[in-house]
Parts: structure tokens; sequence; C-alpha cells
């Protein structure tokens, strides 16, 4: 009798199957291997232990082992089972058929698929065990993130070989992520763990990958794909990358729970207000649709706030339409203002606008919908705040099916998103007072004219509110601008680049706007003062002298700034080539590069900024830590244009990983109690919610893995605070410079590698560095409690709490 599996089940891109073998045969040391064709691909052999032979009822006379192979989307293939080396059995492989026989066996062997399913997780003893983390999309490539776990040995560290289903040999790209020597499970095991990102040509669904070592210490181990799994790893990772406009039917569920109740309205009807603003709403009209529009007054008349105007532009009086719709509402409070001729949106708006007599003047587009509680939202505020003069809110799209749909959900004044693209829009409403000091718009911005109202008003420096609601919902057809499309009207793109142009003049500003390749999206590049002035990097190191190296080359090669120094702090380094990579740098730096000792013990890494600060000379500097290169040559002269701008205090540049996926592109603070970098894993074209991974924003803080900031600005809050060592020191100095009233923004223009956690390595990796990270974290939310009672002020309420996507919260 030879030997008969029991059950075979599938899991993770893997096969168990459960083996009886005779007992003559299986006392031995056993082992597997898959044979597909000509070429051996690996395979594991586990013996079920005793006790679990006895809790499945399986006859103890024999002995039962668990094989572990690949799941490859080929046609047939061969296990030979071998005991000291000779192959006691052998038996073939289909895996088409293997399909139908893991599904019966999950109905029908439910014990027997448990016992063996992921048998191989707890099994590193003697070799390596790879377990497939998540997989992303790339630029090109699809990346997948594995672990790699062993005993003995730590600098076994393996090498990878992949293969396809047909066995044959993959091209691939990988790189180390992390590695974590001697890490102490829950169990008291100590074992070591070595995170890798691996790029597959092709982005194949079908493939293995092999750990082996070289010297044999290690047995080698592997981890596989295939389609199911392929699937669920991807859609793990696009769930959990999800945003606020994934699902457009959770959308609308969510909206139903976060609008206004009626007895809600019916309390904002009843009460006593201490201002009562007169609320001009123009509406310009042409060509109208006259559903559109009579679906547009109903929300008016439903407001709960009652003193109002509604001020319909007609510049199509022919039609009758809005007389119509006029007409059928019956309200005194509702007037058609006529213009002498009808020209363009921007001349029939301003009519509208010298005829209003409101103290605050609206903006609605003659197809859209405002919610019944609105312009008490917006009232409110002012009552609350006499202060404000601008004010808009969130909003959504009304789908072609009538259905609300992607939703844009907004935070406080973005200046650097908005100067990238309109990102204010609707709500729009604005004192008149403010109108009346900065003019109306003129007819050269027809189109963009609400974007030219805002951008002139923030040159104005008055107070802007944004209301987190969705109060204003948009309109898409094929005549509306709310698609972001420009085939609509071109010449809205084109005004809307004219208003932003003008808006730099206004302000002084030397700057010149290109397109961003999509529509309404523009590019500002700062003209740099001449000759230009010193940036001063500095660069706090410990040994890794290769990284170093390798991030100081990657400037003194690349940047087409041409006034750098380079300050490396050094931090107690014990291996001679560190030194030795000093006087290289030194050298190869011609009088741009010095090295300056810190006197202190330990890691601090807040003092050694400070150190490298107070020794260097530039009027501008360049925080940078030393695992990062650079890969745009012109991000000097893009972080260093923003800083022009007198209210810019911190510039932060875009970030990736060693495998290309966006490290770093600004950060929010408040996700799992601390602060959090958002859009990370993103391949670089991947905009993301609202487009803020591609283009630039206005964040509570950047990582000071590579920080710009002017000189005056780190002096006059006091440099980075020391104590906080090692974590939260970056977001904390961001935030008091907030607090001095400067603006931080991320510009993803600016790019570099950032190989984190090489260098230092996780604090949840080591429970030293886990406890000391705990402490600052306490000290942290003890010095800035109200950004995590209020909220990231460049977050919304909307958004799912521990989300850095922007997802949609509940």
């Amino acid at each position: 009798m030879g030997i008969k599996r029991l059950v075979s089940c599938r899991s993770a891109g893997k096969v168990y199957s459960l083996l009886r073998i005779p007992a003559s045969q299986g006392g031995g040391a056993c082992a597997a291997r898959l044979l597909v064709g000509e070429r051996e691909l690996p395979a594991s052999l586990f013996a079920l232990e005793h006790r679990k032979v006895r809790e499945l009822g399986l006859d103890a006379s024999f002995a039962y082992k668990v094989l572990v192979m690949p799941f490859l989307n080929s046609r047939i293939a061969r296990v030979e089972i071998l005991e000291h080396g000779t192959v006691i059995d052998s038996f073939p492989v289909r895996f088409d058929a293997l399909k139908m026989a893991s599904i019966l066996a999950y109905r029908t062997k439910p014990a027997l698929c448990a016992a063996v399913r992921d048998f191989d997780r707890d099994y590193c003893a003697g070799g390596y065990y790879l377990a497939f983390d998540h997989g992303f999309q790339g630029a090109e490539d699809d990346v997948w993130r594995i672990r790699i776990d062993w005993q003995g040995d730590a600098g076994a560290q393996p090498g990878l070989a992949v293969y396809g289903a047909d066995g044959e040999p993959l091209e691939f790209t990988s790189h180390v992520f992390e590695y974590q020597p001697g890490l102490l499970m829950p169990d008291g095991v100590r074992l070591h763990r070595l995170y890798v990102s691996v790029l597959v040509k092709g982005s194949p669904r079908d493939f293995v990958i092999v750990a082996k070592d070289s010297s044999g210490r290690v047995a080698r181990g592997f981890c596989s794909l295939d389609g199911r799994f392929f699937n669920a790893l991807r859609g793990a990772s696009d769930a959990y990358m999800s945003d606020a406009c994934a699902d457009d039917e959770a959308y609308r569920r969510w909206f139903e729970r976060h609008r206004a109740t009626p007895g809600q309205l019916a309390v904002q009807r009843a009460m006593e207000r201490s201002v009562s603003p007169l609320v001009s709403i123009v509406v310009p009209c042409f060509r109208s649709n006259g559903n559109y529009l009579s679906e547009l007054i109903d929300s008016v008349l439903a407001q709960s706030y009652a003193r109002w105007e509604l001020l319909l532009v007609d510049g199509s009086p022919e039609d009758g339409v809005t007389a119509q719709a006029v007409a059928k509402a019956s309200d005194n409070r509702i007037r058609i203002i006529a213009p002498s001729e009808n020209t363009d949106i921007v001349s029939n708006t301003n009519v509208g606008i010298e005829a209003s007599r409101g103290e605050l003047i609206a903006f609605l587009d003659h197809d859209d919908l405002l919610e019944p509680d609105a312009l008490h939202c917006y009232v409110a505020a002012l009552e609350a705040d006499p202060g404000i003069a601008v004010l808009y809110s969130d909003e959504d799209h009304i789908g072609e099916d009538g259905l609300l749909c992607q939703p844009v959900f907004k935070s406080a004044l973005d200046v650097d998103l908005l100067y990238s693209h309109n990102c204010v829009t609707h709500f729009l409403a604005v004192r008149a007072e403010l109108l009346d000091q900065i003019g109306l718009s003129s007819v050269d911005v027809a189109g963009a004219q609400d974007y030219d109202l805002t951008l002139r008003a923030l040159a104005a420096g008055v107070k802007f509110k944004h209301i987190p609601r969705v109060l204003y919902h948009w309109r898409m057809h094929a005549g509306s601008t709310a698609g972001d499309s420009a085939e609509s009207k071109p010449y809205a793109h084109t005004a809307g680049r004219l208003a932003l142009e003008r808006h730099f003049v206004q302000r002084g500003i030397a700057a010149s706007i290109e397109d961003a390749g999509e529509s309404f999206v523009y590019r500002v590049r700062y003209e740099l003062p001449q000759p230009h002035p010193l940036v001063s990097v500095v660069i706090p190191s410990r040994d890794h002298a290769d990284m170093l190296e390798a991030c100081v080359a990657s400037f003194l090669e690349r940047s087409t700034y041409d006034n750098l120094e380079f300050v490396i702090v050094e931090n107690n380094s014990e291996q001679p080539e560190t030194f030795d990579c000093y006087e290289r740098l030194v050298e190869r730096g011609a009088g741009r590069v010095r090295i300056v000792t810190w006197k202190g013990e330990g890691f601090n890494y807040s003092s050694l900024i400070n150190s490298g600060v107070a020794a260097s000379s530039g009027e501008y500097l360049l925080l940078l830590n030393n695992d990062t290169a650079l890969i745009s040559p012109d991000a000097i002269e893009e972080m260093l244009g923003y800083l022009q701008r007198p209210e810019m205090g911190v510039v932060g540049a875009k970030l990736y990983f060693r495998d290309g996926l966006t490290q770093h592109i600004g950060m929010l603070v408040g996700p799992g109690q601390a602060c959090t970098h958002v859009n990370q894993n993103f391949p670089p074209a991947r905009g993301g919610y609202r487009g803020r991974a591609t283009r630039p924003s206005d964040y509570s803080a950047v990582t000071g893995a590579c920080q710009m900031v002017r000189r005056s600005v780190f002096e006059q809050v006091g440099g980075y605070n020391e104590a906080f060592a090692v974590g939260f020191n970056d977001v904390d100095f961001c935030l008091r410079v907030h607090e001095a009233g400067y603006l931080v923004v991320c510009t993803p223009y600016a790019e570099l590698y950032h190989y984190e956690f090489t260098s230092r390595g996780r604090e949840l990796a080591d429970q030293e560095k886990l406890a000391r990270w705990k402490r600052e974290q306490g000290l942290f939310i003890q010095t800035w409690p109200r950004i995590f009672t209020e909220g990231d002020p460049y977050g919304n309420p909307a958004f799912d709490s521990e989300s850095t996507y922007f997802g949609l919260g509940r």
C-alpha cells in the first residue's frame, strides 16, 4: 500500500495535502519536491503531530504528513516523496482538477481542511517562511511586499528567485525594506525578519518566489501566487486604499444619515438670531433647462433661513423658460434681472451683483441645487465670527441618472491646492463689502469667474470659512464643467490660468503658470532671486556609510542648483568605513561638504538637527535624512520657490520607497492617535482623492526626512524641540511653524527616494524603541491636544478618522 492523499485544499496561493504514509515508510526523515517538466520547484513536508492524529480520528497505525506546494496555473506536475534522499513514492498532480477537489474538500471534510490549511505558517525552524503582506499596482509592474522569517544565523539573509507557472525563471527586481534581527515574538521565540519588495516583470498573476541560502545553513522556503490569491491581495489593498468617492451607493447612504432632518430644519426656522443678513443669491441663466431651473428655485424656497432674495439674470428671455419658472414659484423674493444685452457669464453675473441688496452675496448655477440648511449654516457661521468674508462648503454631484455621487469633502483653505485648481468652488458666498473693496471680475475670465473671485479675495487677505457639510449639489451633464473636463468649455481652462497669473501679479510674486496636463489644473513655477541664495543641507548621520555617500552623491551629481553646502552631523559612528566615507565626501565636495561632530550621547534627532543648523551658513535650510536620494534634478529650485512667498514656512517633497511607490506626500495628525503619511504606496501618477497625491497641497506637517525652511523661521520657532528625541519632532516643528502664522506645503514636483527603516528600523520591531515611541507619542498628544479634539484642519469630519486615503467615515 503506497502513499494516499486524504484531502487537498487551496489557501494563499498554495495547496495543502494531508498524506497518509505506511508506517514503514513514514518514520524517517521525509522530504518532497515538485517537478514541473524538467524544472524542480519547492515543496515542503511537515509531520502531523500524534495529538492531532487522535483529534481527527485518524488511524494511528499510519504516519501522516502535510504536503505544501505552490498552486500553479499549469496542467500537470509531479510530486516525489523522498526518504533520506531516495524517492519512495511519486504521484501526478493536475492543478485544474485540484480546483474542484479543494472546493469539495472544504464542503465535505472541513475538519481535515482546517487541520492542514496554512500549516506552514508557524514553521520557520530550520527554514525560511515567506508570506505575502500586500500587493500594489506599480508604475509599470505590480509590487509585492513579502515577509521572510527564519531562525538561527542572523546573517543568513536569503537570495531570491522567481519562477512562473511553467517552472521557468522570471525576470524580477527586489528591494530590501527592513531587516529586524532577533525579533522577540509573543511566544518567547526569537526570529529574524526581512521585509522585501518584489517587482516581477510583466506583472504575471501566477508565480513562485523562492528564498535560498547559498551556504545551505537555512532550508529554502517559498510563497506563491495564483489568480484567486492575486485577486484577494489586490482587492484587499484596493479596499484599504479606497477614498470617499470609491462607492457612490455607500456615499448616498452616508449622505442620508448626515443631511439635516425635518426636525432640525424646523428648529432652524424658529431660531431667534443675533444677526439676520439678507442673502442675495445670484444665478446667471442662459438657455436654461426648465426642469432644472424649477428644481433650483424649489431648493431655494425650501431654505430654513428665510431672509434671502433670488436674482435670476435672464440672458435668453426669448425662450421664456426663466419667466415661466418664476411665475410658477410665485414668491416676491425671486426677481428676474434683465441685462441690457446677453454677452457672457461674467457680465451677466456682474449685473446680478449690482442689482443685489444683500449683505452676503452667494452664487448658484442655473442647473444646481442647494440643501435646505445651506443659508442657515452660512448665517450661523457669520453670527459666530463676524470677521468672515468668504464662505464655501462641501459639495457633491448629481449624475445624469439624477442620483447623488462623487462627494467633494474640502478642508480649511488650502492655498497651494487652490493654486493648482479651484478647490473652493461651491457654495461660494462673499460679503458685499468685499466686492466693493476688490471689484467685480473682468469679462476675460469668463468660465472661471468664481476662481477669479476667490483668488482676488485671497490676495486681499480676508478671512475664509469652510463649512464641513454637503450643502451644494453640482449637476453633471454635457454642457457642465462638473466632470472636470475642459471639452465642454475649453475657454474656462484658459480663463482660470489667466486669473491665477493676475493673482500673482497682484501679490507681487514673480511666478509663471503652466498647464499641469489635466483640465483646470495648473502648475506654478516661482522665480528665484539672483544670485541664488545659499541652501545648507543638514544631514545627521551615524554609520551606514554607503547610504550617506549615495545621498550626498545624488545631489552633487544630479542637482541643477548651484549654491549648496552640506553639513553632515556625525553622531557617534563606530565603523571605520564611515570616516573613510567622510574623507571622500569632503574631497569630492570641493569645499561644499563639512563634517561637524555632535557632542551628545545616544540618539537625539532634534539635537542633531539643531547642532547642524547652528554650524551651517545658508539663508535656507534643507533638513535631510541620510537614507534619501535625489530623483528630480530641480528639486532644490522647486522647494526653494515656495519659500519666496512670505507666508510659507516649511516645504516638503514627494518621497518614494525603493520600489517606486509613494512613501510621503504630506501628513495628517490624528489617525492612530499620532500622525500619518497620506496616500502611501500609490504609484507616482495616481492622484488619489481630489488629486492630492499629484498636486501641491498644504498640510499640518511634512516629514523631517526632507524639509526645507527659511533660517529665520527655524530660529523664530526655536528649532526642533529636543524633548522629542526620535519621534514626532518633525511634526511638532511643523505645528509650531503653523502656530507662528506660516503654511506648510508638500510639492509633488520635488522627488526623492526615502529608504525608510533601512538605517534606523521600525519602532514596532523593538520593544525598547516602541516604549520610547509611546512616551513621545504621549508627550505629543499632551503638547497638541486641540488638533486631536478638533481634527486636523486639512482633513474633514466626513473622513474615516483612521483612513490615510481620505476614506468615507460612518
